[in-house]
């Protein structure tokens, strides 16, 4: 069960994770996203239940949040963003409440496939290819836009796992993983090129930020905060 969760995390977060890039005023080369802004709505089975993730962002994947709603946690709706230090933190804008996961622990830790979690898929070189094992194998329609489809091999928590992913101007607008579990997976059902407000990408004014307590998890921590 502790794996089921943590690989449908990864799903849930990936295309969130993949993006982070320090911003500045111009947009570097090295930009995440070929597309300035939008919003991009994934589904994905989580035991039986739709789990519904809009991603948002901006200036070319440099601003990320992503919001989603049942599924994982129980939490209701969510928005997580990344901060500087690439911690995450998660928001509940209805609770006014908001939660920090450092970089690489508990929250960064839904980066756990840290191939996936790690590529600029708008400028993939050749030698993340080959440190990934990423082969190209064809082209597929998504959402109505052409997708670059790759395989590769990624590792979580010492585990190999076999993953599709379907690439639009360095978008993942879908994504298959194999494990020993069956096959899990994200489908983007709307891609949205338009603006999107600058305060989706902020903490709200008057919420205070409370550091991840992975006390809280019991036994559960451990693996929580190991690689989730």
């Amino acid at each position: 069960m502790k794996k089921m969760f943590m690989v449908t995390a990864l799903l849930a977060v990936v295309s969130l994770a993949s993006a982070q890039v320090s911003a500045s005023s111009q947009v570097p080369a090295n930009a995440p996203y070929g597309v300035k802004s939008g919003v991009i709505t994934m589904s994905m089975d989580m035991m039986g239940q739709e789990m519904i993730t809009e991603t948002y962002f901006d200036d070319y994947g440099l601003k990320v949040a992503q919001v989603s709603e049942g599924g994982f946690g129980g939490q209701g709706k969510t928005r997580t963003i990344t901060d500087k230090d690439g911690a995450q933190i998660r928001i509940n804008d209805e609770a006014k409440t908001a939660t920090k996961f450092p970089a690489g622990g508990p929250g960064g830790g839904m980066r756990a496939g840290r191939a996936t979690s790690t590529i600029n898929w708008n400028n993939l070189t050749d030698q993340v290819k080959k440190d990934n094992n990423i082969k190209e194998v064809g082209k597929e329609t998504v959402a109505g836009k052409e997708c670059t489809k790759y395989t590769m091999t990624i590792d979580m928590m010492g585990n190999q796992m076999e993953q599709t992913v379907w690439i639009y101007k360095g978008i993942q607008l879908k994504n298959l993983m194999s494990t020993e579990m069956g096959e899990f997976g994200q489908t983007c059902k709307k891609f949205e090129e338009k603006a999107v407000d600058a305060a989706m990408f902020t903490v709200p004014a008057g919420v205070e930020v409370e550091e991840f307590d992975a006390s809280q998890f019991g036994g559960f921590g451990g693996g929580f905060g190991g690689g989730f």
